[in-house]
């Protein structure tokens, strides 16, 4: 197997975990109720989002040095990048700019987190097999 068909492979699972994660999300907070629609799309459309983005990372793989810098900086990047979607979501569509909810910044950092830490995992492995290929 082939570095690039490593890249595209790992690229391929996470972008059909978050299809999947989105998929559930719009599933669930279709027949929710004003809150519980808040925590469906937090908990798993914006990770689905997430999941996303962390596959098409996978595709960068060759622009890094090392495996190490591969998993710490996508790590970064996902998270930051999750927390910041999640705040815009329930700061300014859900709620709206006249009633913030600054305590859902806790929560919303927690789900972000946890969740970069399952793609963290995806690109660990990754990278080891992207290691043992051939060019």
């Amino acid at each position: 197997m082939s570095k690039r068909a490593v890249s595209f492979l790992f690229c391929g699972i996470l972008s059909a975990l978050g299809a999947f994660f989105i998929f559930l999300g719009i599933s669930n907070a279709s027949g929710a109720v004003d809150n519980d629609l808040l925590f469906a799309h937090m908990l798993l459309t914006i990770p689905g989002i997430l999941g996303i983005g962390s596959g098409l990372l996978c595709l960068l793989r060759k622009h890094y040095r090392s495996g190490a810098a591969f998993v710490i900086l996508n790590f970064i990047y996902t998270l930051l990048a999750g927390f910041l979607i999640e705040c815009l979501y329930f700061q300014f569509i859900h709620f709206g700019p006249q009633q913030p909810q600054p305590r859902l910044a806790i929560p919303a950092l927690g789900i972000t987190a946890v969740f970069c830490v399952v793609y963290m995992i995806f690109h660990i492995i990754c990278t080891c097999v992207y290691s043992r290929c051939k060019k």
